[in-house]
């Protein structure tokens, strides 16, 4: 396994239990329609040493929360931030709040009622040795 997929790994098991939530860990919702959780980590920059050697991948966890619930929205929220602001992972840097959306209306429709859900993105940054 490489130095990304043990670094996901890690950090994916810090998720909390979050019963009643559909989660998806591959970035993308495959499901018929929310509420759901998808998590995306993603490399996004690297440090150099002064030789050119990478010497850490940096990288960030991206958490979307999607419902018709606000009140939802928040108490999953509040959960996720419980359990992964500062949070160690096994070879992985702290988790750093990096952005909170707060709540909005996403261009997704509840096609029963015509209303829009709504969505909160979470992100952490991070990194891991080279």
């Amino acid at each position: 396994m490489s130095g990304y997929a043990q670094a996901r790994a890690a950090v994916i098991g810090l998720l909390p239990d979050l019963k009643g939530w559909k989660v998806y860990l591959d970035g993308v919702a495959t499901g018929a329609k929310p509420p759901w959780i998808v998590v995306s980590m993603s490399e996004d920059g690297r440090e150099r040493s002064e030789g050119g050697r990478t010497t850490n991948h940096l990288g960030k966890l991206d958490i979307r929360v999607v419902s018709l619930s606000e009140l939802g929205i928040g108490i999953v929220c509040d959960k996720l931030t419980a359990a992964l602001d500062g949070a160690h992972a096994e070879g992985v840097s702290a988790l750093i709040p990096d952005v909170d959306s707060g709540v909005y209306a996403s261009e997704l429709v509840d096609t029963d009622t015509s209303t829009p859900y709504l969505m909160r993105v979470l992100t952490w940054r991070t990194g891991w040795p080279a």
